[in-house]
């Protein structure tokens, strides 16, 4: 009996999704469709260019992967579908500017202008389908979404520099305070008979990203009402990932000054990203318990 109510049961919901399909068919082939343009843009991020598969840019998956699943629960929590009219002008007028972006990204390797294609494509889904009503039940997904496409080098790279160069004096000026003698050149430290270079991955603009994206997704799932905490964490973010990559670098430094070169750049080196990383989320939340007191004080005055 009980092999008998399992079998109808597992009948039930087979023929619960067979009348899901046939009933959304066509919102269904969108979503097909808009898989099967994408998934040469994918290989390329994964294969070709290796950009989702370097350290720089491996944030990129996980935050596709957050952004679906956030857009696939959310739209099976939204109460009363058939209640959303589609909009038709916005609809097309999202899938004009994914073509806009699509074509020549494909066209002339612009992997940024193939990635952002992709959201408005799928803002463009989620308007045919629900219309305003839809897309503003389901904005963040979408808007979390921005944080996977690669940003081009020419704004990358200043930014990277400026920041390489401040993790540097910050670390050399923290070292001769702590008695170290030490000095530098740009982004090269001298430590002892130790030269160290301050390399793009130390510069931090990975961890500021990766930081910035979970911030906002952790008070989007927290749904904080205090607005100091919504506005001034974001902003906080960004000294709590400078300083996080300055203990990094500094921990780097006197890793290689007390057990050798060969000791910063293997294992340690990549173990101490992972301490960075930790750092930085502990920084943050930190940061957010303290605003939260900040809040309940103003609030109780």
């Amino acid at each position: 009996m009980n092999a008998l109510t399992q079998s109808a049961s597992y009948l039930a919901s087979a023929r619960k999704v067979q009348a899901h399909f046939v009933e959304n068919s066509g919102l269904w082939l969108m979503f097909a469709g808009l898989a099967i343009m994408f998934l040469p843009t994918l290989w390329d991020l994964f294969v070709v260019n290796g950009l989702w598969m370097d350290d720089e840019h491996a944030h990129g998956p996980i935050i596709l992967s957050i952004s679906l699943w956030l857009l696939w629960k959310r739209w099976q929590e939204t109460p009363d579908l058939a209640s959303f009219k589609p909009s038709p002008v916005l609809t097309w007028a999202c899938f004009f500017i994914a073509a806009c972006l699509y074509i020549p990204g494909r066209a002339l390797d612009i992997i940024y202008f193939e990635t952002g294609a992709f959201v408005f494509a799928l803002a463009g889904i989620v308007l045919m389908a629900g219309g305003k009503g839809l897309l503003n039940k389901l904005k963040f997904p979408l808007l979390f979404m921005l944080f996977m496409i690669p940003l081009p080098n020419s704004l990358v790279g200043p930014l990277t520099s400026a920041m390489k160069l401040a993790v540097s004096a910050v670390t050399v000026k923290v070292l001769i305070w702590a008695g170290f003698q030490v000095g530098r050149s740009g982004v090269v430290i001298y430590l002892e008979q130790y030269q160290l270079l301050v390399a793009d991955a130390c510069a931090g603009m990975r961890t500021l990203f990766m930081l910035e994206a979970l911030g906002i997704l952790y008070l989007n799932l927290v749904h904080h009402q205090s607005m100091l905490r919504n506005v001034v964490l974001p902003i906080l973010i960004i000294p709590i990932s400078f300083t996080a990559n300055v203990i990094r670098v500094i921990a780097l430094a006197l890793i290689t000054y007390y057990w050798g070169l060969s000791a910063g750049e293997g294992f340690m080196h990549g173990f101490a990203g992972m301490v960075l990383f930790l750092a930085g989320l502990i920084m943050m939340l930190g940061a957010d318990s303290m605003l939260r007191l900040i809040s309940r004080r103003f609030y109780d005055k």
